[in-house]
């Protein structure tokens, strides 16, 4: 049975800001709607994926090996995946595994065909919210409990009203094991000239919401865990965008990401066995 296109696609708004060309007529007209009220924003989302996929090959050279990429969307333009990169720059003694999710039709659909043949990764549909059936999944169960997770949530947050992305980000605190790191990638309020209250209208018209927060909000997330924090107010250039890690509390130090400068990352929690 063929699946109905919906007329827009969130998904395909943004893979098509990244580059993409699966956008349709309609998606396209949002893209240019979202582009003139933010000419800047085109680059700001490409720097929220490249940075989120920074992240996968830095904590996959640390020795992760199990992603969980939540919001995965359609596979990005060009062969950057995580789950190339996952298994690339892996220096775990187990094969890297990535399970992609997403509950866009569409994007899974996408997903599957891109991961033809591919034995280090799969995709599947599920509501991303809905932790309590997502950990139960098959193909979430066959990963190995005991060991740490990596859970991406790149370009997902600022998707989401506040009580259903701090109530999501709480609940993977409280499942993931030991050791285990939450990757996220968001877009933080700004005055001209990277206003975002155009940007915010022009998807509303679209009829996608998108929720800016500042660093207070994005902070609160990280309950107990040390989280350590890559954007404006730590020199890492001017567009209102951030990428943010938060780790199990755990001995050992963190390793900063070699894209991130001395002067930013600061943990924003510190304790003897954090530092």
């Amino acid at each position: 049975m063929t699946r109905p296109v919906p007329p827009v696609s969130p998904a395909r708004v943004h893979a098509e800001l990244l580059g993409g060309d699966s956008a349709s007529p309609l998606d396209s007209a949002v893209v240019r709607r979202v582009t003139e009220a933010a000419p800047w924003w085109p680059a700001a989302a490409w720097k929220l994926h490249r940075d989120g996929l920074r992240l996968v090959a830095h904590l996959a050279a640390q020795g992760l090996d199990q992603f969980l990429d939540l919001g995965s969307g359609l596979p990005s333009p060009g062969r950057r995946q995580v789950h190339g990169l996952a298994t690339a720059y892996s220096t775990s003694r187990h094969a890297a595994r990535t399970v992609y999710v997403d509950r866009d039709p569409h994007a899974h659909d996408y997903r599957c065909m891109s991961l033809v043949d591919r034995t280090d990764a799969v995709s599947i549909r599920a509501d991303i919210t809905d932790t309590g059936a997502l950990f139960e999944h098959p193909a979430i169960q066959q990963l190995d409990p005991q060991r740490p997770f990596v859970v991406l949530l790149h370009d997902v947050l600022h998707w989401m009203p506040d009580e259903t992305a701090a109530h999501l980000v709480a609940d993977l605190r409280r499942r993931l094991p030991r050791g285990s790191f939450i990757s996220f990638t968001h877009l933080l309020p700004a005055p001209p000239p990277y206003a975002t209250t155009p940007l915010v209208g022009a998807y509303r018209e679209a009829g996608m919401r998108l929720w800016p927060r500042d660093l207070a909000a994005l902070t609160a997330w990280s309950g107990t865990w040390p989280a350590y924090t890559n954007g404006p107010h730590t020199g890492a250039g001017p567009r209102p965008v951030c990428a943010s890690l938060l780790r199990t509390p755990r001995p050992g130090p963190f390793s900063r990401p070699t894209f991130w400068s001395l002067s930013r990352g600061q943990a924003s929690h510190r304790t003897p066995s954090t530092r």
